[in-house]
Order: structure tokens, then sequence, then C-alpha cells
């Protein structure tokens, strides 16, 4: 019965995970925006700075954030519902959701890739 809840949990925490990081990402390229006052040109030069580092930077800061964020949720959740291994379930919630982010990271570098060359921001002069 405690692997049931503890995977209808993770289901939950992680479906708020990936809302919150949407949410996040957002949240964080509008601030660069206003800051910086970015426009086309700073974007792509941001983007494209040592072969795409801009968008990694834009990926793994709110999901930093986001784990920051969903440890205590999670932990607050566990105690809402009784859960016997509150901690041990809110850490192998983050590890969970950290081991998959790894696992899809190649696959995620060669998509970002692709859509650099794709729309004319790679750094050749041709």
């Amino acid at each position: 019965m405690d692997l049931l809840v503890f995977i209808l949990s993770y289901i939950l925490i992680a479906t708020l995970f990936s809302v919150f990081f949407v949410g996040i990402i957002l949240l964080f390229i509008l601030i660069i925006k206003k800051v910086f006052n970015m426009n086309e040109t700073k974007w792509k030069s941001f983007f494209t700075y040592r072969k795409g580092i801009g968008y990694y930077i834009v990926l793994a800061f709110p999901y930093l954030l986001t784990i920051l964020l969903t440890f205590p949720l999670s932990i607050f959740w566990f105690e809402l519902i009784n859960f016997e291994y509150k901690t041990l379930g809110s850490v192998s919630i983050i590890v969970l959701q950290t081991l998959i982010g790894v696992l899809k990271f190649p696959k995620l570098k060669n998509i970002i890739r692709g859509n650099v060359a794709d729309y004319g921001f790679s750094n050749s002069t041709s």
C-alpha cells in the first residue's frame, strides 16, 4: 500500500514539478529581457555564446530553483498524507526527477544544437 501511495504521490509531484519548471523558465526569460533590455541581436548572441551555453543557463538555473521549491513541497505532502518515510520519499522524488533529467539531457542537447543551426543562430559565417 505504501508503494502505491508513493507512486501516486510521485505522479502528482512530478506534474507540479513540470508546471513549476515551465513557469520559472518563462519568468527567468522575462527577467532577463527586462533587466538587459534584450532585442533580437542580444538574444542571438546570448544563445550562441560558446556553442549554446545560453540555452543551458536558461534551463539549468530554473531547474535548480524548481528542485529547491519541490523538496519542501514534497516533505509537506508526505506529512499531510502521513507517509511513514517522509524524508526518504522526498529525497527519492528529487533523485528520480534529476535522474530523468540527466538521462534526457543528451537528447535535449542534440535538439538544441539542431534548433540553433535551423534558426540561423550558428556562429559560422557563410
